[in-house]
């Protein structure tokens, strides 16, 4: 099979290699679409840790070609989105934090690739209302879904969202489905600011033209927004989420900033109005019941391009400068 091998800063090599082989419990998977992420971009720009070589890319879906021993052989041609690890649903961080944390996890092979071995239980089967090429959206959504529901919603509350790529639209899209009645999405770029309101949006803004406090002043009679997830990666922005919430609001964080990185903000204020300050990193919990979630969203024009794997990097550089909202791979194109 055909493979994209990271070997560090911008330098991939495209190689063939031996098709996969499933061991107990494992099937093959033939990819159709995997998305480019943030992390991917940053992974390449040093600010994400990885050690090359490696094959990056974990937002994928397909199609299960091949099962191991233990793996029913109903589920060939199964379509499937994939998770990136198994979990025991027994060890300590089943138990207390999340399945995506879980101690004794399988590893999904990398997915800029034709083929990934992918432990039977983290395949999930796609809704037939849902393309097999929008299962992709699966993993980036589901760390949006497990992010918004770690969030009490009061009633009549209004939201923020600073960012509206992929991850900013899901989070929206997730927090007013958890009760949020009012949604601010801010957002430079105008197609994805437009797409916002596909997603549920009822306030754009555009920090060119005004400035985001009094956007916010203006549809909460001055408190504040309840909620405020910032969905970029930039700690300036987390900041000006803490600055528009409220006393004893939310802030959501599920952008994510690089390794080693400082809030400049504040901590006498974050105290004194005693807002509650999440991280929300990666799937949770939430994985297997995505694929339904989004089924139930407008997902038109989503995809702003498709690459063919030999053009990874063009596509690394088209998500890094921001000029569409999801950007993919079609390793069989």
């Amino acid at each position: 099979m055909k493979v994209a091998t990271w070997h560090g800063g911008e330098k991939f090599t495209f190689d063939t290699v031996v098709d996969p082989t499933p061991g107990p419990g494992a099937v093959v998977v033939k990819i159709d679409t995997v998305g480019v992420c943030g992390t991917d971009v940053h992974i390449t720009q040093g600010l994400f840790p990885s050690t090359p070589p490696a094959v990056l890319g974990h937002e994928f879906s397909g199609t299960i070609v091949e099962v191991g021993q233990g793996v029913s052989k109903s589920r060939m041609g199964e379509r499937v989105a994939c998770d990136t690890t198994s979990h025991c649903g027994e060890c300590e961080n089943c138990r207390t934090w999340s399945f995506s944390r879980c101690e004794r996890s399988n590893k999904s092979g990398g997915a800029f690739a034709q083929y990934s071995l992918v432990p039977a239980e983290s395949a999930h089967r796609l809704p037939d209302s849902l393309a097999t090429e929008l299962g992709a959206l699966t993993e980036p959504a589901s760390c949006c879904l497990s992010g918004a529901e770690m969030l009490d919603i009061p009633r009549g509350a209004v939201g923020l969202v600073i960012g509206a790529g992929i991850m900013g639209l899901f989070t929206m899209a997730f927090l007013k489905r958890q009760g949020v009645e009012k949604m601010i999405v801010s957002e430079p770029f105008k197609p994805r600011r437009e797409m916002a309101r596909q997603f549920g949006a009822d306030v754009l803004h555009d920090p060119a033209e005004i400035d985001l406090g009094e956007v916010v002043r203006q549809h909460t009679g001055g408190r504040g927004v309840a909620v405020a997830a910032e969905a970029v990666g930039k700690p300036a922005l987390v900041a000006k989420c803490i600055e528009m919430t409220r006393p004893r609001g939310d802030v959501l964080m599920i952008g994510v900033s690089p390794q080693g990185s400082n809030l400049p903000y504040d901590l006498y204020d974050l105290q004194y109005k005693e807002i509650r300050l999440r991280g929300a990193f990666g799937r949770g919990n939430a994985f297997a019941r995505t694929p339904e979630a989004i089924s139930k969203l407008n997902l038109g024009g989503v995809i702003s391009g498709r690459y063919k794997l030999g053009n990874l990097l063009d596509a690394i550089h088209d998500s890094a400068a921001g000029k569409g909202v999801k950007f993919v791979i079609k390793p069989w194109s």
